[in-house]
Parts: structure tokens; sequence; C-alpha cells
């Protein structure tokens, strides 16, 4: 399992690489000292570079995938509140369905997207209303995403 970013990681990389860019460069650009203002150029880069890539690292660890999933899970419960609404909200539902869709894709991939709508192996019981039909839905990606969150350990 890939270790754990601390969040002060990225910052501090952010904070490095701006005493390169505002303070050592121009300082010695000021004085003329152009191999040191290369220098500080160079180091702005790199402490850059290093700060995108810890950002990018911290978005993928299992922490943070299974903090989204758990957050997709109480937008679920949300939308369960709201199950006696007319009309129901059909579109908040779809429109949550495709965000946590397009979420699993692009940090999970392809096997998780199918899973979040396959629902074999559960037995929902319902009068076929489009409330219960809802209702099924989000109780059966709620349950995937528990899922998701127990694998991510």
């Amino acid at each position: 399992m890939p270790r754990v970013i601390a969040d002060w990681l990225p910052q501090l990389a952010w904070f490095v690489a701006g005493v390169f860019a505002t303070g050592a460069f121009w300082y010695f650009l000021s004085q003329r000292d152009y191999l040191p203002t290369v220098g500080a150029g160079i180091g702005t880069v790199v402490f850059v570079g290093l700060a995108l890539f810890l950002h990018t690292r911290k978005a993928h660890t299992p922490h943070a995938l299974r903090e989204q999933l758990a957050k997709f899970l109480a937008e679920a419960q949300q939308l369960r509140t709201r199950l006696d609404e007319v009309p129901l909200p059909v579109n908040d539902h779809n429109e949550w369905v495709n965000r946590v869709g397009a979420y699993l894709e692009k940090n999970l991939g392809n096997v998780f997207v199918v899973r979040f709508s396959d629902f074999s192996g559960m037995v929902f019981y319902g009068s076929g209303s489009e409330k219960s039909k809802m209702s099924n839905s989000l109780e059966g990606r709620s349950r995937r995403l528990h899922d998701f969150i127990s694998e991510l350990k």
C-alpha cells in the first residue's frame, strides 16, 4: 500500500518554491549575480514540480479515495431523505450517479464503474413505483460504495 502523504508536505514544497521564486531569485537578480539567479530559478522549477507531484499522489492514496467515497455515501443518504418529495429528485439522483461513476472511472478504473451499477446478489423489496426504484438504486449503490471502502484499506 502506498504511504500516506502528510497534509503539510505539499504545503512545505509550495513554501520552499515561493522562497526560491520570490526571495532568492529576485534578490540575486537585483545584485546582478546571475549564477545564483539561475540556481534559484532551477530550484523554483524543481520545488514546483515536487509540490505538484505530492498533490497528485496525495489525491490517489487509499485514505483520500475512502474519504471521497464516504462523501458520496453521505450524498446518497441526503438523497434518501428526499424520497417523499413531489416530484422525486430524479435529476439529482442521476447527476449523483454520473458524478460517482466519473470519479470511479478516473481514480479506480472501469471495473469499479461496472460494479457500482451491478446489483447482483442483492435483494430489494418494493412496489415497483418510481420512488421504490430510486430507493433501491440508492441502496444498491450505497452498498457497493461500502464494499469499495472496505477493499481500499
